[in-house]
């Protein structure tokens, strides 16, 4: 099993460059949601700690979280090298390349020291297929964590073919028409959740999350079908 997803390089489902007005127009609650993970964090956190950002993306985290907390030591992981590219940029924008480092690969990629305070994995796990990748990719960011450690997971939760996902869907695309999303965009992200987005209902995250190695799990976040939890490293 691997933690690949899909490739935001060669085949991205958005363009690059339009990821985060895309993010905060599509994920209801966007931002709202990154400042209630950087309040899970803060709360099980010290001043000084390190913290892995698995799938960090364009840098939405690594600059949110490096410029609230001014002695975190933050790693940004991610496989795309476009996606990085930007991040970093944004990083030196904010003068923050002290303290916020980049890898491009997987989690499983990374050394098994040293271990982090914390970890982060925001808008990742849904693409990929519970076919065991899902459990390895936790496993693998519990592997580099400390015992006690703070892990925040969000994800796009439900189960295809289910009324209620279906109900849903339809209720986030009068969301979306509310936020002036043009029609093309809409079916093309539908298209991107049909064929490359693998939801599982709330009780396998949980699952998965226990069976990784996690406990004192708690749901702090709902935006319509994106959920996110914090849980704590057994």
């Amino acid at each position: 099993m691997s933690e690949k997803t899909i490739d935001f390089d060669a085949n991205p489902p958005v363009g690059t460059n339009e990821y985060d007005n895309m993010a905060q127009m599509a994920l209801p609650g966007y931002e709202a949601m990154h400042t209630m993970a950087l309040s899970c964090l803060k709360a099980h956190l010290s001043e000084t700690c390190n913290l892995l950002i698995v799938g960090a993306g364009t840098g939405m985290e690594l600059v949110k979280f490096g410029q609230d907390n001014s002695q975190w030591q933050i790693l940004g992981v991610d496989p795309s090298a476009n996606m990085l590219s930007i991040a970093q940029e944004k990083i030196q924008q904010h003068g923050l390349a002290e303290r916020v480092k980049l890898f491009q690969g997987y989690t499983h990629d990374l050394p098994v020291t040293p271990l982090y305070h914390a970890a982060t994995c925001i808008l990742v796990m849904h693409f990929l297929p519970d076919d065991g990748s899902k459990l390895a990719l936790l496993e693998s960011i519990a592997q580099r964590l400390k015992p006690s450690a703070a892990f925040i997971l969000v994800d796009v939760f439900g189960e295809k073919g289910t009324r209620e996902l279906e109900q849903m869907i339809f209720i986030l695309k009068v969301f979306w028409e509310e936020m002036g999303m043009k029609p093309e965009r809409m079916a093309q992200l539908l298209e991107t959740f049909n064929k490359g987005v693998y939801p599982i209902p709330e009780a396998r995250e949980l699952e998965l999350l226990q069976q990784a190695g996690f406990g004192n799990i708690i749901r702090f976040y709902t935006g319509f079908w994106v959920g996110g939890w914090v849980a704590t490293k057994n």
